[in-house]
């Protein structure tokens, strides 16, 4: 794992296989939290296991979304005996991996100052985690709800997207106010990016006005 800020870091970065070109990333986080290590998102190299090991295991591991649910989350929950959170809505496909410790079905705030944000809309169960960090940076971890496609953002509507629910949750977006963005999938991009006010406005409105609708078109 590699050292973003003084309390966060980022994954090794993996590559889909069913991917042509290796331009999209994935990537998980380890935020060192007073009161132990929080992992966010999909963390899958053996490496980064022995990072978490060395750093002093994990307590809980939180999914933005039922896609981030794979071999190294079982491996983590089982090895560190960590609590796994995810939404309720996303309870079904993560449990076909592994068994969620906890769901949640609205905002709640852990450790009164880590924020769990449902932000449906690229699946149902997507959600969002909002953190204030004793160094002075405001984290979003946005999951694939938000993401970059190489010098643009963008959302992402899938077969299971709803453009309603993901709308709704961009409008949430705007009422937060991040230092740091992250994001579990970009395409030619690092996996964060710092803003201000201005320029993360400007982010969700280009991210609302060219959405890739992966969706297959409808039948005549």
């Amino acid at each position: 794992m590699k050292p973003l800020y003084e309390d966060l870091w980022i994954s090794t970065p993996e590559f889909p296989a069913e991917e042509t070109a290796n331009d999209l990333m994935m990537h998980g986080f380890m935020l060192r939290h007073p009161r132990g290590n929080l992992l966010i998102g999909r963390v899958e190299h053996p490496l980064d296991h022995e990072f978490l090991a060395d750093a002093g295991g994990v307590i809980r591991h939180y999914l933005t979304h039922w896609h981030e649910a794979a071999a190294g989350t079982r491996i983590i929950q089982q090895r560190f005996s960590s609590a796994l959170y995810c939404h309720s809505r996303s309870l079904g496909p993560v449990s076909l991996v592994t068994e969620p410790d906890e769901t949640f079905s609205q905002q709640e705030v852990h450790f009164g100052d880590f924020h769990l944000l449902p932000t449906p809309g690229h699946t149902a169960g997507s959600s969002s985690y909002l953190y204030t960090s004793p160094f002075g940076r405001t984290y979003l971890f946005v999951g694939d709800t938000l993401t970059r496609d190489y010098h643009r953002w963008i959302s992402v509507l899938g077969p299971e997207s709803n453009p309603a629910e993901l709308q709704q949750s961009l409008e949430l977006y705007r009422t937060l106010r991040p230092d740091v963005v992250l994001m579990s999938t970009t395409r030619g991009h690092l996996s964060w990016e710092q803003v201000d006010l201005q320029t993360w406005l400007a982010a969700l409105d280009e991210a609302e006005q060219s959405p890739l609708d992966l969706r297959p078109p409808a039948l005549p």
